[in-house]
C-alpha cells in the first residue's frame, strides 16, 4: 500500500521587520539642544503679562520730579500737578478731546508682584541653564526660591520690602514684557527649530552618524559593542524645564574607543528604548 500524501509546501521566508517604508524607515534621530531650550518660561510669561497689563486697563503716568496728585474728593476727580515744563509730554500721552488735558496711552498693571515674579523666573531659568545643580539639590533649591516668591506675593510684601530701599517698587509696563517675551520667542524658535537640529545622531542598524556641533564634519561608527545611556541629574531643569529631556551618552568599542555626549536631548526617555532595540537589529541585505 502506497502513501499519496504529499509533501506540506516550504514555508515562506521570513520578512524583514521594518518601521516604515523608505530609506529612513530604520532610523532614530536625535537632537542635542542648546541651553536656550529651557528658556521658554522668559517668553511664555512675558508674553501672558503682556496681555494681562493690556486687559488690566490701567496706566502708567511719567511726570517730572516734584511733581504732585491733587484729589478732589467731592468732584471724584484727580489732579496731576507737574513741576515746570515736560517737553517729551506728547510721547507718553496723547491729547484730550478737552482742552489742556491728556489721556495716558502707556498700559502697566496695577499689580505689585507682577514685576517681582517675572524677575524671579527670568532668575531661576539664568541659574538653573547656566549653573548645573545635580540631584536633590536642584530640587531643594529651586522649590525653596519659589516658595519665598509666591509667598512674599500673596502676603504683598513686596512693596513693603523694596520700599525700605529708597522707595523702589517694580513695575513694567506692557511694552516691556512683550519686547522681552517676543525677542526671546523669536530666538528660541530659531534656535531650538534650525539652529539645534545641526547637532544630532542618526542612530541605524549597524551604524549611527554624529554631528557634535554646527557646521561639524560627520563620523561614522560602528555599533558593535556600543552602549547607550542616558542621565538625568539635574531634576528641575530636566524635568521641569525640559519636558523630561536628558543627556544621551554613547561609548564605543574597538581598538579606537570613544565617549560621546549629546547633552539636552528632549523626551530622551521614549527614545533610549527605541535606540537600545535598533541597535540589537542589522541590515539585510
Amino acid at each position: 500500500m502506497s502513501d499519496n500524501t504529499s509533501p506540506p509546501p516550504p514555508s515562506a521566508p521570513p520578512v524583514p521587520h521594518t518601521t516604515g517604508s523608505g530609506p529612513n524607515s530604520l532610523q532614530i534621530r536625535v537632537i542635542s539642544h542648546s541651553g536656550l531650550f529651557y528658556w521658554w518660561p522668559i517668553w511664555f510669561f512675558g508674553i501672558l503679562f503682556a496681555l494681562w497689563s493690556f486687559a488690566d486697563g490701567h496706566r502708567m503716568a511719567i511726570v517730572p520730579k516734584d511733581s504732585i496728585l491733587k484729589v478732589d474728593p467731592g468732584a471724584n476727580t484727580s489732579i496731576i500737578s507737574m513741576a515746570g515744563k515736560y517737553p517729551r509730554m506728547e510721547e507718553t500721552v496723547e491729547r484730550s478731546a478737552e482742552p489742556n488735558t491728556y489721556d495716558f496711552k502707556t498700559h502697566v498693571s496695577i499689580r505689585p508682584w507682577m514685576g517681582p515674579i517675572f524677575l524671579s523666573i527670568f532668575l531661576v531659568v539664568m541659574l538653573i541653564t547656566n549653573v548645573p545643580l545635580r540631584g536633590l539639590w536642584s530640587l531643594v533649591i529651586i522649590i525653596s526660591f519659589i516658595l519665598v516668591v509666591v509667598i512674599f506675593s500673596l502676603m504683598q510684601w513686596w512693596d513693603t520690602i523694596l520700599g525700605k530701599f529708597a522707595d523702589l517698587h517694580i513695575y513694567i509696563n506692557m511694552g516691556g514684557y512683550f519686547f522681552i517675551g517676543l525677542l526671546v520667542l523669536i530666538a528660541w524658535l530659531t534656535t531650538v527649530f534650525v539652529f539645534d537640529k545641526r547637532a544630532y545622531m542618526i542612530f541605524t542598524p549597524g551604524q549611527i552618524k554624529v554631528c557634535e556641533e554646527i557646521g561639524g564634519r560627520e563620523r561614522v561608527f560602528d555599533t558593535t559593542g556600543m552602549t547607550v545611556e542616558k542621565q538625568r541629574d539635574d531634576w528641575f531643569r530636566h524635568i521641569i524645564l525640559g519636558f523630561g529631556s536628558g543627556d544621551l551618552t554613547v561609548k564605543t568599542a574597538g581598538a579606537d574607543r570613544q565617549q560621546i555626549t549629546m547633552p539636552n536631548v528632549a523626551f530622551i526617555g521614549f527614545k533610549i528604548g527605541a535606540i537600545e532595540r535598533l541597535l540589537r537589529e542589522r541590515k539585510v541585505n
